[in-house]
């Protein structure tokens, strides 16, 4: 969470909450991460703030193991598996991008391409926990095994011509 959003500020009590440790845990692990320099912590009268030390040499390479460790991709793409109906989910804008490698701002929510005939209440009810463990809205697109390859179809010549991380572990082919 802190190393995932460098602009953002929690406090000890909602990270404990994030991570389902207790607050006196959270607060010993994050001295330990401040003695080395990977947080900055802020006082504001009796709360502590944490946030990433992005001037730190240790950021960029821990924000990136946390991004593939435990980012949208892995949790998505776990939670999509067990619904049926499902032939390919993909995520695409800012959260690809970052994927990819492509420098910008941390996304604000994350956007998921879901191409099959699932039942969409399914879908949404396994991704509602994990808008919570991500502290992110997911914004789903549905769209058909046909109409993804439908050409002409504006919003699919955008996605497809834009980073794309592949969820599932079936694939629909991207022309």
């Amino acid at each position: 969470m802190v190393l995932g959003d460098p602009t953002a500020e929690f406090s000890l009590t909602e990270l404990a909450e994030l991570v389902g440790a207790s607050a006196a845990t959270v607060g010993r692990e994050i001295a330990r991460a401040k003695q080395v320099g990977v947080v900055q912590v802020r006082v504001v009268g009796r709360t502590k703030l944490v946030s990433a030390n992005t001037s730190s040499e240790y950021f960029e390479p821990l924000a990136q193991l946390v991004l593939l460790a435990f980012g949208p991709k892995g949790l998505l793409t776990e939670a999509l598996d067990k619904c049926p109906g499902i032939e390919a989910a993909y995520l695409y804008g800012s959260w690809a991008a970052r994927y990819e490698g492509v420098q910008g701002p941390p996304p604000r929510d994350i956007d998921l391409l879901v191409i099959g005939n699932p039942d969409r209440s399914a879908v949404y009810a396994a991704l509602e926990p994990i808008e919570g463990k991500l502290s992110h809205p997911i914004q789903v697109t549905f769209r058909t095994p046909e109409q993804w390859e439908e050409a002409s179809d504006p919003f699919i010549a955008t996605v497809r011509s834009r980073p794309l991380v592949r969820l599932t572990a079936k694939e629909v082919d991207k022309p």
